[in-house]
């Protein structure tokens, strides 16, 4: 099948083409978050239960 250029509004196809490409870009944002190594713990922040803190 040709493209076919309407003046009444976009081919199915460019609809699905982009529908694709969506789904690629959300395929491969979902596999970076998942395969990402966890942040070591920042200890820095941590209140040790001895000491006494003054607001």
């Amino acid at each position: 099948m040709r493209w076919k250029i309407s003046r009444h509004g976009h081919d199915p196809r460019q609809i699905d083409l982009i529908a694709i490409c969506v789904l690629i870009v959300v395929i491969v944002a979902a596999y970076r978050f998942y395969v990402r190594d966890p942040e070591p713990p920042n200890h820095a922040d941590f209140i040790v239960p001895s000491q006494s803190v003054r607001w």
